[in-house]
């Protein structure tokens, strides 16, 4: 897209597809409103003109195959070559979902379309229909007012799945220890607190202690010689100390009433069973996530100190391939951490600066604003010290550094390379200091990825990190080793 361009936010896909086919009319966009069970199509070409009225597809395989050959028999009518035509709908469903990749898997482009933007674009704010919907869909689309995101297909199509999975079993995860504490703080008040019972909280030693006969009187009257064993088998320090310690606090809270401390204790074992199965299986997806991570170039965003495997994973999945994403402007703003701005009254009207608009993708939002607020607490010290002095300034200092973060990611994922100190980035450096540099900053690197299970997926020849430690290797003749 030319910068001088006033339409900043159209699909660059779309665009080029107008463009290769010269003509509005040789163009075929086929708008859907899909529904779990009957989609609505219509067909219509580059100019808004109908070639087909609206009619109902089947979310089914012989959907799929009528649809398609629909579209081949029209263009065939019309002279439209099929690589002019593109598909559309509303952001899809889980229930569209098989539909909309299937059109994908036979090389159709498909794009999504914001439910605000269709809704604005339609004959009648006031009424909804089918045919309503569908028209404000396809002016959405002949508008290029659509999302080809890169992200919705492939490998960051897998990893966007694997974060907002993991992100939801985090959420039901804090549920579920809230639940225990309530349950805790009747059966045995304070035992969650290690300032008091000097046992961390939903340690192995604190869930074993919860699964079974849990309550202050129980835990008064266990045996000191095998309550220090089980402790010293489940990684307690100073075991002894800290038995010592638990039994006495143990006989200075209230009890529990006798005859409901069975049932409590049924319902905290059970509580106890829920969290270590969501504790297993968010190690699992984040094992997945980091083999996903590692074939993709927001591998190199583990470079950055303060960043581990799931903050950049989840940047990552959410911005989809960055050699075809929007502008670093379009970003901030999708990611929502850029206020509102109004200015009028001509060039010497003050500009009103407000809040940050409520539309925008959550999720990254959340994972860019906790990666600054990383950056903040222990990254690098040229970042941590911009970080300081916007806080210093009574700036935003999370959306700030949250912005530099955005445009620092697409540069190291676009050039793939790691990041680099302001002072080595600098022409005159020596070879010398930045070959010191990678070589102080590889064991850190290297043990974000083998903690995660995925240090030879990582650093494997045909990875983009494994290419990028062959090229330094080679270029400064250092050795980074496994």
């Amino acid at each position: 897209m030319k910068k001088n361009n006033i339409y900043q936010n159209q699909s660059q896909q779309l665009l080029s597809l107008f463009e290769q086919a010269g003509n509005n009319a040789k163009v075929m966009c086929v708008p859907i409103d899909y529904a779990k069970k009957d989609h609505v199509v219509m067909f219509c070409n580059g100019y808004g003109d109908i070639l087909r009225k609206p009619f109902s597809v089947k979310n089914s395989p012989q959907g799929v195959d009528y649809l398609t050959d629909q579209v081949v028999r029209s263009c065939r009518q019309r002279g439209i070559s099929q690589n002019h035509v593109f598909f559309g709908g509303e952001q899809v469903g889980s229930f569209a979902d098989n539909f909309v990749s299937t059109l994908r898997s036979q090389g159709w482009l498909v794009a999504g379309v914001n439910a605000h933007e269709a809704k604005i674009q339609r004959e009648n704010l006031q009424a909804s229909t089918d045919r309503l919907d569908l028209l404000g869909i396809a002016k959405s689309l002949l508008n290029r007012r659509a999302n080809c995101s890169p992200a919705q297909s492939g490998i960051y199509l897998d990893m966007r799945t694997l974060v907002r999975h993991r992100r939801k079993l985090v959420e039901i995860t804090t549920e579920v220890k809230n639940r225990i504490h309530a349950v805790v703080d009747r059966l045995f008040p304070g035992f969650l607190n290690e300032s008091k019972s000097g046992i961390t909280p939903f340690s192995k030693s604190s869930l074993w202690l919860m699964k079974e006969r849990f309550s202050a009187g129980q835990i008064r009257r266990r045996r000191r010689t095998s309550l220090i064993e089980a402790l010293r088998q489940r990684g307690t320090k100073k075991p002894e100390d800290t038995a010592d310690r638990l039994q006495q606090y143990a006989s200075q809270v209230l009890n529990a009433p006798q005859d409901h401390v069975h049932i409590l204790q049924l319902s905290l074992a059970q509580h106890v069973k829920h969290f270590c199965c969501l504790q297993e299986g968010i190690g699992q997806l984040e094992t997945e996530i980091a083999l996903n991570l590692a074939q993709t170039q927001g591998a190199f965003l583990t470079s950055v100190r303060g960043i581990g495997i799931v903050l950049a994973a989840g940047v990552s999945a959410e911005i989809g391939n960055p050699f075809e994403q929007k502008p670093i402007n379009n970003l901030v703003s999708y990611s929502g951490i850029i206020p509102r701005v109004k200015q009028t009254g001509g060039p010497q009207g003050k500009t009103k600066t407000g809040k940050v608009a409520r539309r925008c993708n959550r999720i990254v939002k959340d994972y860019v604003v906790r990666s600054a607020s990383h950056l903040g607490l222990y990254g690098p010290a040229d970042l941590k010290s911009d970080y300081q002095r916007r806080q210093a300034n009574e700036q935003h200092a999370d959306f700030g550094m949250g912005r530099r973060y955005l445009r620092m990611a697409m540069c190291l994922m676009r050039t793939s390379q790691t990041y680099l100190p302001s002072q080595l980035r600098k022409a005159q450096t020596q070879i010398q200091d930045r070959a010191d540099y990678y070589v102080m900053s590889w064991p850190q690197l290297r043990d974000k990825w083998q903690k995660s299970g995925a240090l030879e997926t990582a650093f494997s020849a045909d990875q983009p990190l494994g290419q990028w430690r062959k090229i330094v290797q080679h270029f400064y003749g250092i050795k980074l080793t496994l």
